[in-house]
């Protein structure tokens, strides 16, 4: 994983200096590009981008968005061919990285539009074929990307229509003027930084600071139109700050979980520091340095604060669910780490947490039954993965957890459809057959049984319970030289702790076919191994009693009798 992280901390670099390079040529606001340049670098709202090796995409995409920038930029002063040929690339290989990259020729036509803000808006016709025609092939680009994410989105199970009708499009609305506000609100104030942001109603109703919102932008909108007609650079920065964000924007749900995030703003950052160093630009340049200079410093430290937040699973969701305790999200994904890291009882709290903030995460139902199972709290499995089943959710260990947790409660004529289920989406588990074999074995039908057995014991050789099981069922059926196979089979993988079992049920076997010097040795083995096994003895007793040494019989069953009556 260190790999990826260097990756994406180069990458992250390389934009930062892209960046200042496009604004710089761009602008001609050198002390501007720098501001922004360097707040984009350490800002502590990047560390999700960077240091998550899942996010790599979103530096990735930006590296070669940046690129076409600067290469379309590179077309325009000097009227290269080749350059716009370079910038189309960077975009294809940008918009491969992430769909995101699809409101670059957007961004485009808000730098033409700033290059030439003082020609009339593209009063020649010459202009107006150049620069409009040559967004085309960038324009179709962003379509087929476009439409290709929607429709990969429906073949991968992400039902669009149904998530994004949780919320109306009102709500969606207001979500989408509280989010436009909420990034600049957080790089401002760097504090209180989270995996998820939930929108949350409270009995139905948003926090005034939704209704709000769209007013705060109307009134926004107007002071920057107003100063914007006399400063172009306003008009771009507020450009550089929506349009790469667009897609971003809580309008609708195209499979991703989080309806924003750190990592969407990790461009359209840039917009809003350039402006905040055109203000800047007004002050004394004293005092700006003195701004740039701590505010660099702040940042910087509260970014290397931040990443001990992404130092693992468990850290990372612990933050959120203290920052956003009514995320769903977070307490899920927690649950899970917790899961994964054996605090089974912790995952079954923040499962429950989850559930309790939205009974809509069908996927707790899930990752409790299998905490509940672990520490062998099967009705509340069963329950779990009962309803998690119901929910529809289908995955072959879903319906095998649900299987097994029958077969323990000795419902195995009830467990047999669930293995079924879960052996049809996965037919190569060997775990699968061993348990449905288990439930025909429970269920009296022997046949089937052994036929399981076999199964797993092709698809694992190494099987141990599969390998003693079968021996077992033939024991009973008095194939007593394959009942010996299987055991001395599963005896050259088992542990030391379970051998001294599978030695006894070998010379058992033994001692029905009358090889009863073997048999002596397996169960002398096995009271080597553990002096404390009463059913060795108990074995070794018929043992010694079909030899007629009826002394050492009974003494071995008064051994039997000792231990289990400790």
């Amino acid at each position: 994983a260190w790999g990826y992280h260097l990756l994406g901390l180069l990458l992250h670099a390389l934009n930062a200096a892209m960046v200042f390079t496009f604004l710089k040529r761009l602008t001609g606001r050198d002390w501007a590009a720098f501001f922004a340049a360097l707040l984009f670098a350490v800002h502590p709202m990047q560390v999700e981008a960077v240091s998550w090796a899942a996010a790599l995409s979103t530096v990735l995409f930006s590296t070669f968005y940046l690129g076409s920038l600067l290469a379309y930029l590179e077309w325009r002063v000097s009227s290269k061919i080749v350059w716009l040929g370079v910038s189309l690339a960077a975009f294809l290989a940008a918009c491969l990285s992430k769909s995101a990259a699809v409101t670059l020729p957007l961004v485009l036509l808000a730098v033409d539009f700033y290059l030439d803000k003082s020609d009339s808006n593209f009063t020649t016709f010459k202009k107006l074929s150049n620069f409009w025609m040559s967004k085309i092939p960038f324009l179709a680009i962003a379509l087929i990307f476009g439409l290709y994410t929607f429709a990969t989105r429906e073949i991968e199970g992400h039902n669009i229509e149904a998530s994004s009708a949780v919320f109306s499009f009102a709500d969606r609305f207001f979500m989408a003027c509280q989010t436009l506000l909420f990034y600049p609100f957080k790089l401002l104030i760097p504090l209180g930084f989270s995996v998820s942001y939930p929108f949350v109603k409270m009995n139905g109703t948003w926090g005034w600071e939704y209704y709000a919102a769209p007013i705060a932008l109307l009134a926004i909108g107007v002071l920057i139109w107003k100063k914007g007609k006399d400063n172009p650079n306003i008009l771009l920065g507020l450009a550089l700050y929506l349009l790469p964000l667009s897609v971003m924007l809580p309008f609708r749900t195209v499979g991703s979980f989080e309806l924003r995030s750190d990592r969407y703003i990790y461009l359209s950052c840039v917009g809003l520091f350039f402006l905040m160093g055109i203000l800047l630009e007004k002050i004394k340049p004293e005092a700006r340095n003195v701004v740039l200079i701590g505010a660099a410093t702040l940042f910087g430290f509260l970014a290397f604060h931040q990443t001990a937040v992404w130092e693992d699973g468990v850290a990372l969701f612990e933050n959120c669910t203290k920052k956003t305790p009514e995320s769903s999200l977070c307490q899920c994904n927690l649950a899970y780490n917790q899961l994964i890291s054996n605090d089974f009882q912790g995952s079954i709290k923040h499962y429950s947490e989850s559930l309790k903030y939205d009974p809509s995460t069908v996927e707790a139902y899930n990752g409790r039954g299998q905490a509940y199972f672990q520490i062998r709290k099967y009705p509340e499995a069963l329950a779990d993965f009962s309803k998690a089943i119901e929910a529809g959710i289908v995955t072959p260990k879903l319906f095998l957890n649900k299987g097994k947790c029958l077969v323990i409660l000795n419902r195995a004529t009830e467990a047999v459809p669930d293995l079924n289920r879960s052996i049809e989406l996965e037919p190569k588990s060997p775990e699968a057959f061993y348990f449905r074999g288990v439930a025909h074995e429970k269920g009296g039908n022997i046949p089937n049984a052994l036929a399981d057995y076999g199964q797993a014991i092709q698809l694992n050789p190494n099987y141990v319970e599969a390998l003693v099981n079968r021996g077992l069922l033939r024991t009973k059926a008095e194939q007593f030289s394959e009942a010996v196979a299987d055991y001395t089979a599963a005896l050259a993988i088992a542990t030391p702790q379970v051998q001294p079992m599978i030695l006894n049920n070998r010379a058992f076997a033994q001692l029905k076919s009358g090889q009863l010097s073997k048999a002596l040795e397996d169960v002398d083995k096995a009271l080597t191994i553990n002096p404390n096994y009463p059913f060795a003895y108990n074995t070794r007793a018929a043992i010694y009693q079909q030899m007629g040494q009826a002394a050492k019989a009974q003494a071995d069953l008064a051994k039997a009798q000792q231990l289990q009556g400790k």
